[in-house]
């Protein structure tokens, strides 16, 4: 008996290492089913592989098997299973973000080349100039019906008051290839999935404008009670649109198309 009680605990860590094992597998295995299901008219996932497959030959792994040295590591070195371990949190009211905490921002370049383009004129190719609000136009890409997508919101946006359609109503770009400023990455408007818009005063905010103390980015908590702002946030998102304002790092003018992270998202 006392060699039983004495090995009880090694026992415990046994059982315990492979529940949490088997738990991240289950969990990885939901995201890749997610990431699948939303790409799916453009790449397929090889369980054999644990990889992305698309027509052309092209494999990209879910896993890099590389640990991140630090977040910025991350973010120029992030893998598939990378891009998908943050919730993203659909619908009002939500949580401030925590430090780094940055659902969407984490992205694998790599697939979104394959996906929607790897240069501005494959991109530009397959540009759609969707009619906006106020006679105006915006252009996305037509891959994955973000065009249609964004029409969606359009028609949507024109059946709410004129406050609400004010935030919307001056778009500051849509498709432009280019790095994110301060970095090698690129854009997501890049790839002609992303649209910025200039929000009334009090809304309209960037990370890289609040400055920092002790070393934390400010978050401006009146964004939480802002009701007309609630209303467009969830009208994209109900079209597979991520907004930026949901972000440690936070850009509260983007919006962008991650129909992966809203369905698999912290949200009812």
């Amino acid at each position: 008996m006392k060699l039983l009680s004495r090995s009880a605990p090694a026992v415990l860590c046994l059982f315990l290492a492979g529940t949490l094992a088997a738990e991240s597998e289950n969990n990885d295995q939901t995201k890749i089913q997610t990431l699948a299901r939303a790409y799916a008219s453009c790449c397929t996932f090889c369980e054999e592989s644990r990889a992305f497959i698309w027509p052309d030959g092209t494999v990209i792994p879910w896993d890099d098997g590389e640990i991140k040295t630090d977040y910025e590591d991350l973010l120029n070195r992030a893998s598939l299973r990378d891009q998908m371990a943050q919730s993203y949190p659909k619908g009002w009211p939500f949580e401030i973000p925590l430090l780094n905490q940055d659902p969407g921002r984490v992205r694998n370049e790599a697939f979104f080349k394959k996906i929607y383009g790897a240069s501005a004129e494959e991109v530009r190719s397959n540009l759609v100039a969707v009619p906006w609000l106020f006679g105006k136009s915006i252009s996305v890409t037509r891959i994955n019906g973000v065009d249609q997508a964004l029409a969606r919101i359009r028609d949507k946006v024109a059946g709410e008051s004129p406050e609400i359609q004010g935030y919307v109503k001056h778009s500051l770009g849509s498709f432009n290839w280019r790095v994110i400023a301060g970095t090698e990455r690129l854009s997501m408007h890049s790839f002609g999935i992303a649209v910025d818009f200039k929000f009334p005063d009090g809304a309209h905010r960037y990370w890289r404008w609040s400055g920092e103390k002790d070393g934390k980015i400010t978050y401006h908590s009146a964004l939480l009670h802002n009701t007309a702002l609630a209303v467009i946030v969830e009208i994209f998102e109900e079209e597979g649109f991520i907004w930026g304002g949901k972000w440690y790092h936070h850009d509260t003018m983007h919006f962008e198309y991650r129909p992966e992270l809203l369905d698999c998202s912290e949200g009812e």
